[in-house]
């Protein structure tokens, strides 16, 4: 009797089968290939002995190809199996819910409101430092701590400055 296929992936001229009794039987699939290449209609033939699979391209319709492959005794497609097997479902949503839970753990991290702009200050204020340790005192160095200092909020609020610089008396001159 002729293995049972599935029809894995389907879409206008091409489709893949998969054989999965026939796994791993090379000269099997070499055998589908040449019969199925030899079907009116079908342009080209893949087939894939470690995947189990065999991808036909073709112009004519496919109910045609299915029957010339189950009269040369190759493989009869299976109308129950003819979409992914029931597990599929539960095996993506599994997959699905652990690629996004990096997601969910950034949102409910940026929701706590971390705040990075003090670790880039000292990242950059420490870039200047070794800028002038190595010589580069003109522009790497003051660049990065002009960097620095435009990270933080409070450069932004000129009083701020002017108060954390002179004092509680320098509000008296603004």
């Amino acid at each position: 009797m002729a293995p049972l296929a599935r029809l894995a992936h389907a879409l206008p001229g091409r489709k893949r089968i998969k054989i999965d009794e026939k796994r791993g039987d090379e000269a099997y699939f070499a055998t589908v290939k040449e019969a199925l290449a030899d079907c009116p209609g079908v342009l080209a033939v893949e087939a894939n002995g470690l995947t189990g699979s065999v991808v036909v391209h073709h112009i004519a319709d496919d109910l045609p190809i299915w029957h010339h492959a189950a009269a040369k005794g190759l493989f009869h497609l299976g109308e129950k199996n003819s979409h992914a097997p029931p597990a599929a479902p539960l095996v993506a949503a599994k997959i699905t819910a652990n690629r996004e839970a990096p997601v969910r753990n950034l949102k409910r991290t940026s929701r706590v409101g971390a705040n990075w702009r003090p670790i880039i200050f000292m990242g950059l204020v420490g870039i200047g430092i070794a800028q002038v340790i190595e010589g580069k005192i003109a522009v790497p160095a003051l660049t990065a701590f002009w960097y620095a200092l435009n990270v933080l909020p409070i450069a932004h609020d000129y009083t701020n400055v002017e108060r954390n610089l002179w004092g509680t008396e320098a509000e008296g001159r603004l």
